[in-house]
């Protein structure tokens, strides 16, 4: 990931779009920060699933930012978080949706032997086990919710 942050800002630069190139920037700087937290140094390169992290970290923060803006009416300033979004997004693995999430969801839950909402946290370990972070937590957590209702 940090290979293509790096080639892809390069790019972005040589071609002056100003907004790709401090979106990337960002980006990079928040991949760098994480290597150093991690005690990796700023040089260092994170697991593919730590560089996924911050990078599903930064898109939760402009989603979060779009949704504020536009509470307050600050459209112009939620179109601005929209176009950064735009730029993060293909940075991110190929989310499960609709059916495909309801039919992961449903194979966990008869994977743990899930029967009441108390077994939440098992159902939701076992998707993340089998699918990492290419679900919104948020949808499978009411999905499993709904289904052991």
């Amino acid at each position: 990931m940090l290979n293509r942050l790096q080639s892809e800002l390069k790019t972005s630069m040589l071609a002056r779009d100003a907004v790709r190139t401090g979106v990337l920037r960002m980006a990079l700087a928040a991949y760098k920060n994480e290597a150093v937290a991690k005690g990796l140094g700023p040089q260092g390169t994170l697991t593919e699933a730590d560089g996924l992290a911050v990078i599903k970290r930064l898109v939760k923060s402009r989603e979060d930012s779009v949704a504020q803006f536009e509470k307050v009416g600050q459209f112009e300033r939620a179109d601005q978080e929209r176009a950064e979004l735009e730029y993060l997004k293909p940075y991110l693995p190929a989310m499960l949706e609709g059916a495909e999430l309801e039919a992961a969801v449903k194979e966990a839950i008869a994977q743990t032997g899930a029967t009441s909402k108390k077994d939440l946290g098992l159902v939701m370990k076992a998707l993340q086990a089998a699918h990492g972070g290419a679900y919104d937590g948020k949808l499978a957590s009411g999905l499993v919710q709904s289904l052991l209702g």
